[in-house]
């Protein structure tokens, strides 16, 4: 079975939720790309003056380039405490623009810090139109990964993060290889003894269907209660 309104599961647990948008919102960027990280910054000050808040103690929890965002996020910031990322990505990818036909076409990263872009793995230059235009890039993905220098460069320092990360996958999924990139993080985290705890749970399903799975709430709750209460 799934679970239709994530915000209101956690809630219902006891935690407070800030579900914030970063992009095609009002006052905010209309495309992905080169996204200020500072942004988020400032939601952790506006969240420490709250009532009944415990200032700089913050779970992140995204999906997808959310969760790229969460795990980068908590890389920068020590006052993350934990993040659980759903469908994640284990490097800062390039932007999206605003016309998904322009991925190829004045590349920039997703995310920039000062005023600069940071370092970000570009698709590979031949991008098919259809793949595009019905979102399947697991190839593309793929092929980019094999730029080492340019994975090097762009890889998100995950043994940084100040507490315990949740990494949940499904292994069809067709957008990136999300299972493979989970992995990556897991062995970054061994090979530098991330000292804090740390786990890769994957499920047979697809990229954006793994957070209708009502296993990976319970998965996800369990975490929260055991590492952030």
């Amino acid at each position: 079975s799934r679970i239709k309104r994530p915000i209101e599961f956690l809630v219902r647990q006891g935690y407070s939720v800030l579900s914030l948008a970063y992009f095609k919102a009002r006052d905010l960027p209309s495309s992905l790309e080169e996204i200020p990280i500072e942004y988020f910054e400032r939601a952790f000050a506006w969240l420490s003056a709250q009532r009944g808040i415990i200032p700089d103690e913050y779970a992140i929890l995204g999906g997808s380039k959310g969760a790229e965002a969460a795990l980068l996020l908590g890389s920068m910031y020590p006052q993350v405490k934990a993040v659980v990322a759903l469908s994640p990505s284990c490097v800062v990818w390039q932007g999206i623009p605003k016309k998904r036909f322009e991925l190829g076409k004045d590349v920039r990263s997703s995310w920039s810090y000062n005023g600069e872009s940071l370092p970000f793995l570009p698709y590979p230059p031949a991008i098919k139109k259809r793949d595009i235009l019905f979102l399947r890039l697991q190839r593309v993905h793929e092929e980019a990964l094999q730029n080492t220098a340019r994975v090097r460069e762009a890889t998100i320092r995950v043994e940084n993060i100040q507490g315990a990360i949740l990494l949940i996958s499904g292994n069809r999924d067709h957008l990136w290889p999300a299972t493979d990139m989970s992995e990556k993080i897991v062995g970054r985290l061994a090979a530098k003894r991330f000292v804090h705890h740390y786990e890769h749970i994957e499920y047979s399903t697809g990229h954006n269907r793994v957070i209708m799975n009502r296993d990976c709430w319970r998965k996800i709750a369990d975490f929260l209660k055991k590492h952030c209460a």
